[in-house]
């Protein structure tokens, strides 16, 4: 990362015991202020470069799914950025805990995730089930809970989590913050170098976001869990990408047209939105497969067994 620091005005005077030759009128405070942005841009890029050799090394924050991955910028997600996951319709945000553990999945990182709620939210969704976050490759105990009762509240706690030493990634789940709350949250992203993550709805009624990324993600309905014949299935959703910065945005999803296999997806699995799956075995998205669990029935003469005969 580089900071470009502009030259100082040719009739620039250096300052004698901190004050400039001429200190009354409007040149005096424009000398002023360029000597406070000088000092302020100066101490700046000495951070931004003593944090820029820390972040040399780490990995490339991708989903694993080739056609996700092309749309962003670099083949992969800022993991020094602010980013947005809301439902397709509010009753869509069960779905968004699991895409975002798939997410932090990806991360590859030990370290604890703080996991910032209100209360209205515990409410109405419940809490995490800590069992089922093996299925991510998450251990419960990295997951650090931090409840309010006020909206307004959630935004200090989200600050407070970003500055925090040795975390991962911090995660709102409530009301979307102001485009200046936004902001904010998306300096200090860059700044202490961890991902944020908000979940929720509300981004056109909070009047524009700072995010690198707006998700949409809707249910799906997924195909059997063979380890659990009688849940809900394999996690799989339908996923959209209308806003990328600096990279390549998809087609949103209307509410009030849900997402439904076309033919243009039998035949490009490609085409936005993508239906895509979550692998527990290798820890990735992929495609679901575009026919359900069980198409072809067990009666079929392929699946029969070898035929019997009566002995004796």
């Amino acid at each position: 990362m580089k900071v470009v620091v502009q030259p100082l005005p040719k009739d620039f005077d250096p300052p004698e015991n901190g004050r400039s030759s001429v200190d009354s009128g409007s040149a005096g405070f424009e000398r002023r202020a360029h000597i406070k942005a000088f000092a302020g841009l100066s101490k700046a890029r000495v951070l931004l470069e003593a944090r820029g050799h820390d972040r040399e090394d780490l990995t490339p924050w991708a989903t694993g799914f080739d056609p996700v991955d092309e749309c962003l910028p670099g083949r992969s997600l800022n993991r020094f950025g602010l980013h947005e996951i809301e439902p397709l319709r509010p009753t869509h945000m069960p779905s968004l805990t699991g895409f975002a553990f798939g997410l932090l999945s990806r991360l590859r990182s030990s370290q604890p995730i703080i996991w910032c709620v209100t209360s209205a939210q515990v409410g109405e969704y419940g809490q995490l089930y800590a069992h089922g976050l093996q299925r991510y490759g998450i251990s419960p105990s990295q997951i650090i809970f931090s409840k309010v009762h006020r909206p307004v509240h959630l935004h200090f706690a989200l600050e407070e989590a970003i500055k925090t030493d040795g975390v991962a990634a911090v995660i709102g789940e409530g009301p979307r913050p102001t485009f200046t709350g936004s902001r904010r949250l998306s300096v200090l992203t860059r700044e202490y170098g961890r991902p944020c993550l908000l979940l929720g709805d509300g981004a056109k009624a909070a009047g524009g976001s700072a995010a690198l990324t707006r998700w949409q993600i809707a249910p799906c309905q997924g195909a059997e869990d063979p380890h659990d014949p009688f849940g809900p299935g394999i996690p799989t959703w339908w996923v959209s990408l209308p806003r990328v910065r600096g990279g390549r945005a998809s087609l949103s999803m209307e509410p009030s047209s849900p997402p439904a296999i076309t033919t243009n997806q039998k035949h490009n699995i490609n085409q936005s939105p993508w239906r895509i799956v979550w692998d527990d075995q290798t820890l990735r998205f992929h495609s679901a497969s575009l026919f359900r669990h069980g198409t072809v029935p067990t009666r079929h003469p392929a699946f029969r067994g070898p035929s019997k005969t009566m002995v004796g």
